[in-house]
């Protein structure tokens, strides 16, 4: 089933998640370095903030990560059918019509 984001290709969506992947560290570290060393209570709270939206930015990149698997998962399925639908095909003329007329001889 195809989902709003298949419609954006896959290599803009493969950067998409690296630069989420990107973020999501720099927060990371962000939130993590003010709980090493002493610091004050705000500074604790913000940190907090940096690593929820680490957590969030993350799950954002591992989704169109995921996204992008899916795509190309579907992509070598077509392949596969088609390529199956084409042996089978025994018409001279190249299948450019719904190909279930060359499977019924």
């Amino acid at each position: 089933m195809a989902s709003q984001l298949s419609a954006v290709p896959i290599e803009r969506r493969r950067r998409a998640a690296a630069a989420a992947g990107l973020i999501a560290a720099l927060l990371l570290v962000a939130g993590v370095m003010p709980w090493i060393e002493p610091a004050p209570s705000v500074l604790h709270v913000m940190a907090t903030i940096a690593l929820v939206a680490a957590v969030l930015v993350g799950l954002v990149g591992w989704g169109m990560l995921t996204s992008v698997r899916a795509d190309r998962a579907e992509a070598r399925l077509d392949a596969a059918a088609a390529a199956v639908v084409a042996e089978a095909c025994t018409s001279d003329d190249a299948c450019t019509h719904d190909c279930a007329a060359c499977l019924r001889s």
